[in-house]
């Protein structure tokens, strides 16, 4: 909860001209593929090196996507993890 109330708002003041590059990014990968995860926007748009990865989620905060799933994480460090796969709300398309 704290995460969400107070770590990801800053991320959003701090890195907002990533997180609005990155969020065109993802909108992109969504209309060619359908579904996407945050690997696939880290792939395309990769974080400065001071992001720390778990705040990469605030990527998909809005009511424009909608969570279809999961599936095991691509990147090693992650060790296949779950990560969600998200979608363009239908409204959105």
């Amino acid at each position: 909860m704290i995460f969400e109330q107070e770590v990801l708002p800053l991320f959003e003041e701090h890195r907002g001209d990533y997180l609005s590059r990155a969020r065109g990014v993802a909108f992109d990968l969504a209309r060619l593929w359908g579904e996407i995860t945050v690997d696939d926007v880290r792939q395309q748009c990769p974080p400065p090196p001071s992001v720390d990865p778990r705040v990469m989620g605030a990527i998909f905060r809005s009511r424009e996507w909608e969570l279809t799933g999961y599936q095991k994480s691509t990147r090693s460090e992650c060790h296949g993890r779950p990560i969600a796969k998200f979608a363009i709300r239908s409204s959105n398309k």
